[in-house]
């Protein structure tokens, strides 16, 4: 049973058509695909060894994102309610959540000043962009993305997030508290049964999954350098809510290995806890971003195509199919295409046509454009109308280093191989792309 059930995810379920499903079991067989995609993309793009990294970031700018949520907050009268939000929302952990305050504390009264607090400002401000560029990193690996912003754009997006960010959570709490309160003033001055006084209390209990799934939602849509679709960071957002109040839940009530390290650690047992739950928390915001992206590119790689296992004469014969259908988009004189839309024309996956478009931009066969939108497009490099198959071909196989000062007899080869060049330039089939 266990071997049919094994061999089913591995193999079976890629040949199931979702279209000549019945729409439950379409619904089903499409969402447990995702979810093997994203557990195979968790561990094929190393996000166990990236939330380890973001994990150490985050202990070394804690304390200045800390004291930055607390100085905006300050301006606004709100510390009190910022600190009480972060004492929720990292649970069993007071007593460090307290200590990394009152660093902040102290990090914030050490920039009073003239020219300390200048330094100690810039200093602030760049620990905190730091740490927020290091997401955008491991966001961008995950959406195959290898250009992160511009440090122009860095500023403006991170500065706006930075300032944003506490007000919202806190706004998001009061509202949270205010119709808290007000709802069980009403089921008092109403006198409303049990039963519905009970479910109204019970849906507002949810509240807090509610928020933090909505910030999760705005960090998948807006963190990448990439444009993401609204549906895959809501639903990203929910499914990363979900795990990651079961993970406050589970840290909770059982107490994980509390007992234990207070024995060896004594008063530095919360040190431990705390980076524990940190690397935890961050491996379910990475699984949430591979969940979005395999949501947003689900079409593509339904087929479960792997790039790897593809043989150089496969890759050129996509390569040339991908630069045929940008040249007769141009010609049609229609909008520059994405990798996502060349995907599903093609019904490849985006992370392949990802990696053959950076192979082609490379070979300077086309180049990459950013649009109003901050859409990645791509166009002919060169004159359309010199782009054959032998060129292409041609510039594919000479992309990269074509020698070496220690191989003997190596002009004996690139006389070979140019001859073959040349009879393949004469041939009746190098033909020009547009004209196919």
């Amino acid at each position: 049973m266990a071997i049919k059930i094994l061999t089913f995810l591995k193999t079976d379920i890629w040949s199931l058509p979702e279209h000549q499903q019945p729409v439950v079991k379409a619904a089903l067989v499409k969402s447990l695909k995702i979810a093997l995609l994203a557990y195979q993309g968790f561990t094929k793009d190393l996000c166990p060894l990236r939330a380890s990294a973001l994990t150490l970031y985050t202990l070394l700018a804690v304390v200045p994102v800390i004291a930055m949520l607390f100085g905006i907050a300050k301006g606004f009268g709100l510390e009190t309610m910022l600190q009480q939000q972060l004492l929720e929302q990292i649970p069993h952990q007071d007593t460090t959540v307290l200590t990394l305050i009152n660093f902040a504390q102290n990090l914030l009264d050490s920039t009073k000043g003239e020219v300390v607090a200048g330094i100690g400002v810039v200093v602030l401000l760049w620990s905190v962009i730091h740490m927020i560029g290091n997401i955008e990193e491991s966001f961008n690996y995950i959406w195959k993305i290898n250009k992160g912003r511009s440090f122009s754009r860095k500023l403006s997006d991170y500065l706006s997030l930075m300032l944003l960010a506490p007000v919202l959570l806190i706004i998001a709490s009061s509202i949270t508290v205010f119709l808290n309160t007000k709802v069980t003033w009403l089921t008092k001055a109403i006198t409303l049964p049990k039963f519905g006084e009970s479910l109204i209390i019970g849906a507002l209990s949810y509240s807090p999954l509610l928020l933090m799934s909505g910030l999760f939602a705005i960090t998948y849509i807006f963190m990448p350098n990439h444009k993401i679709s609204y549906k895959a960071g809501i639903i990203a957002g929910v499914v990363t809510g979900i795990f990651y109040h079961l993970l406050q839940w589970l840290y909770l009530s059982l107490q994980f290995g509390v007992s234990s390290y207070n024995a060896v650690y004594g008063s530095f047992a919360a040190l431990p806890l705390f980076v524990v739950w940190v690397q935890i928390a961050w491996m379910i915001v990475l699984l949430g971003c591979e969940i979005a992206f395999y949501i947003q590119n689900y079409e593509s790689h339904r087929h479960h195509y792997d790039y790897s296992e593809f043989s150089f004469s496969f890759k050129k014969i996509i390569a040339l199919q991908i630069t045929h259908l940008i040249i007769k988009n141009l010609v049609k004189l229609g909008n520059p295409l994405t990798a996502e839309k060349i995907a599903l024309k093609l019904l490849i996956s985006v992370a392949i046509v990802q990696r053959l478009l950076d192979f082609l931009v490379a070979s300077h066969i086309i180049i990459e454009l950013k649009t109003e939108e901050n859409e990645n497009v791509y166009l002919p490099a060169v004159d359309i109308n010199i782009l054959t198959v032998a060129y292409i071909i041609n510039a594919l196989e000479l992309c990269g280093q074509n020698s070496l000062p220690d191989i003997r007899k190596e002009k004996l080869y690139v006389n070979m191989l140019n001859n073959l060049g040349k009879w393949l330039e004469t041939s009746e089939q190098n033909r020009l792309l547009k004209d196919i």
